[in-house]
């Protein structure tokens, strides 16, 4: 079942994401109708269902936090492994600390600058909570990831419904749903009136890549996954230095560190290199090709293909750091839709935000890299 809000603009929000203030929702509904909406998905969490909800990253699908039999079923609907940890959104600072056990001061300097946003801070986790919260029930974690969405719908269903398991709302290793269209391709049987799955309609997400996520267990922040929070941005506010920590663990502390994540369903492959030596390579292997191929370009790239292959879908994934990160998931999703055989996506430049969008573009072409 479906939970729609009418359609509009609510305009600009007054949650701070970056330098300015991002997060909007599209939709026209007024405020007792998003009130009427969070308390029946709230309704649905109490009652060990499920609910479908978005953020300004992506859309998640949420359990209660607390319900082994709800978060279980999320694992089991996602096909998700059972050692890949889930992120617990929070409204309120009084809910990270029932979490968190002695959290570091540079955590709470993180959650002043950028809380509510895309950032997860994993902590080491109270011990009087049940072993199991923050994974899998049949798994047990020392650790857990923590989220404050920056995004009025899911800020106000959180309210109602208190701690919510989730991870993002699509099946394990597909790209991840930046609209709840996106979500419906891989759960299709929540259009039904008879579905057990509440879906809250949000609008297209404001960032489009999962939230960053930051390991504040020891004396320094760790990057576990990057995203919009740069590197750079965590060191200037927490006035430390911040590193990465090793991907494809034994053990994952958040999502996105050990599983193939993101993937289309055409093999990708990542080309580097200036516009004009990209463009002439993926034109030659297009033109070579017994696929339709599905060719993903910045849009500075665009002009140097002024004759595509006849077999070719060109997609332009934008002409900034932002709006490749927004678009990223919908163009892979799209890529999908248009049945192609083959994807060569021009490589991003890893700096900034590029960091986060060449981290998932690499997950989905499984590594593979061409440099021209």
């Amino acid at each position: 079942m479906i939970i729609d809000f009418l359609d509009a603009v609510l305009g600009e929000s007054t949650y701070e994401l970056w330098d300015k203030a991002v997060a909007s929702a599209k939709g026209v509904y007024s405020n007792a109708q998003m009130k009427k909406a969070a308390v029946h998905a709230a309704e649905r969490i109490r009652e060990g269902g499920l609910v479908v909800f978005p953020t300004e990253t992506v859309y998640g699908l949420g359990a209660d936090a607390f319900n082994a039999s709800a978060v279980a079923r999320v694992y089991s609907e996602k096909g998700r492994p059972g050692d890949n940890p889930l992120i617990l959104h929070i409204t309120n600072t009084e809910q990270f600390e029932e979490l968190a056990n002695n959290p570091p001061p540079y955590a709470y300097e993180l959650i002043k600058a950028y809380w509510p946003g895309p950032l997860t801070l994993v902590a080491n986790k109270k011990f009087t909570l049940p072993a199991w919260v923050g994974g899998h029930p049949d798994k047990s974690t020392s650790t857990v990831g923590i989220r404050m969405p920056a995004h009025p719908v899911a800020m106000a269903f959180l309210k109602e419904a208190g701690i919510v398991a989730a991870p993002s709302a699509n099946k394990s290793g597909k790209p991840s749903p930046t609209a709840l269209s996106h979500v419906l391709e891989d759960f299709p049987k929540i259009e039904s009136e008879s579905s057990d799955i509440t879906a809250l309609d949000g609008g297209s997400a404001t960032i489009g890549l999962e939230s960053t996520v930051i390991d504040i267990t020891g004396d320094h922040p760790k990057i576990l996954r990057h995203g919009t929070i740069t590197a750079e941005r965590i060191s200037l506010v927490t006035k430390l230095p911040t590193h990465d920590t090793p991907k494809n663990v034994a053990v994952p502390q958040a999502p996105g560190m050990k599983y193939k994540h993101y993937a289309p369903r055409a093999e990708m492959t990542l080309i580097s290199g200036n516009a004009i030596d990209v463009a002439a390579y993926i034109s030659k292997c297009a033109e070579e090709s017994d696929h339709r191929v599905g060719i993903l370009l910045q849009e500075k790239t665009r002009g140097c293909f002024p004759y595509p292959p006849s077999n070719a879908e060109i997609l332009v994934l934008g002409g900034d750091d932002k709006a490749m990160a927004r678009n990223l998931f919908a163009c892979l999703r799209k890529f999908d839709q248009m049945g192609v055989g083959k994807i060569y996506a021009e490589a991003v430049n890893e700096s900034g935000i590029g960091v986060a969008i060449m981290d998932r573009m690499r997950k989905a072409a499984e590594g593979r890299v061409i440099d021209v």
